[in-house]
């Protein structure tokens, strides 16, 4: 028998049977004479506890073992129910766990747990922070490698992509009307106003760090161009007037009711207004703005050149995330780090991770199919166990708790069995 299978159902069976041996055939003690109420005889009593426990007892004992073998190796209806029926319990499996199993009780299970604890405390460590970067960058530099270059050349695939990227936008994408929402989208956040902003910036700038060329440039261009006129044009006009263009762009810069300014900020409403074709468009802005993109989409060579300049991109980004100590590695840490405060310091903020994360693994893996993936493999392993090593280990599982079924089926019969003889002799007396 199995280490650790107790013998206890098997005992009980036991028990009863002596007991009805004792009482049938022993002939030393005269019970039939020991009268405990009415004539009713403690013989009477104990022969119909033990004859049925032994009923009891054979009755559990063959159910048990019918779920497991055929009592006796006799093969009956209804017995070695186990292996027997092996497939569909293995079947039955999947639509067992997955009737538990929603996205909604999920996500409530996952709803308790402290994600942003976990994170915090992981990335507070500085060896799992610090490991845990460079197996991203190494994995984030290989997926760049892999997807763009093939042998030192952009991979066709990568350039494939690109292409259809483009030929997508060219059937889907209307430039006038993106242009004009962009163009509308920069004037609802002030971004306008940045760009000429910088624009001026850059402009004075570049005067003042070229003062010397240009005017170089400059003054023969404008002597040449001016007829008799040119005789008063010199250097020293040229200087006065790049410093002159110097303190006005200052001007634009600084001064947000400047007049170029605001003839700048109304020409750029006036474009999106007609790209997004809300006014007229009689220069046909629009139409030569689609003619434009159509061709460009259409030129083979727009695919290879975005694919090229793409691909700068990315080896430049691969080129960061590989070295050390670059500016790419130290924003991420900065992003870290602020990460990890606002988790201590934010508790909305905390809350919003903690159910956000919660929702987005329930929903990968009610989405995935994950448990129905998994308890479906133990279906199919299941089904190729032998069946006899199948049953077995059920058998072990199960067979201490079972024991005491037996146990139960012996007492129980035994103590029907004495009730059931009262009431006869109180019938009968």
């Amino acid at each position: 028998m199995t280490k650790g299978r107790n013998r206890i159902g098997i005992l009980s069976l036991g028990a009863a049977f002596v007991g009805f041996l004792f009482v049938t055939f022993q002939p030393w003690l005269g019970l039939e004479r020991i009268l405990l109420f009415g004539g009713l005889s403690l013989r009477t009593l104990l022969s119909a506890f033990f004859d049925a426990s032994l009923v009891g007892a054979l009755a559990d004992w063959f159910a048990v073992t019918a779920l497991f073998k055929s009592p006796l190796g006799v093969r009956l209806p209804h017995t070695d129910i186990i292996a027997r029926n092996k497939n569909a319990i293995a079947e039955a499996v999947p639509r067992f766990l997955t009737s538990f199993v929603s996205e909604e009780r999920i996500a409530s299970e996952l709803g308790v747990v402290d994600f942003a604890g976990k994170v915090e405390k992981l990335l507070e460590r500085g060896d799992a922070r610090d490991g845990i970067n460079d197996f991203l960058r190494a994995r984030l530099a290989s997926l760049l490698a892999n997807v763009v270059r093939s042998g030192g050349e952009l991979s066709d695939g990568f350039t494939a992509v690109v292409r259809e990227i483009i030929a997508y936008a060219g059937n889907r994408v209307d430039p006038a009307s993106a242009a004009g929402a962009l163009l509308r989208w920069g004037q609802r956040e002030g971004v306008d106003e940045r760009i000429i902003e910088g624009g001026a910036e850059a402009l004075r700038a570049g005067i003042t760090g070229n003062v010397e060329t240009l005017v170089d440039t400059l003054t023969p261009l404008v002597k040449r161009n001016a007829g008799w006129q040119g005789i008063f044009v010199g250097r020293g006009t040229i200087e006065r007037l790049l410093r002159g263009a110097q303190e006005e762009l200052e001007r634009v810069r600084d001064d947000p009711a400047h007049d170029l300014r605001l003839l700048m900020a109304r020409r750029l409403r006036d474009l999106s207004s007609r790209l997004s074709g809300e006014t007229p468009d009689p220069d046909l802005v629009r139409e030569r703005l689609r003619a434009w993109f159509q061709k460009t989409v259409e030129d083979p060579a727009t695919a290879t050149r975005a694919a090229g300049f793409l691909a700068t991109i990315f080896d430049r980004l691969r080129g960061a995330v590989q070295a050390e100590n670059t500016g790419f590695v130290q924003g991420v840490q900065r992003v870290e780090e602020v990460f990890i405060f606002q988790l201590k310091a934010n508790v909305e903020f905390r809350g919003s991770f903690n159910r956000g994360l919660a929702g987005l693994v329930s929903s990968l893996i009610a989405k995935s199919r994950l448990i129905e993936g998994v308890t479906g493999y133990l279906a199919g392993l299941l089904k190729n166990i032998d069946e006899r090593e199948f049953v077995g280990r059920i058998e072990d599982a199960v067979w201490n708790d079972l024991q005491y079924i037996r146990v139960n089926g012996a007492v129980v019969g035994g103590m029907v069995g004495i009730v059931l003889a009262v009431f006869s002799f109180l019938v009968h007396r």
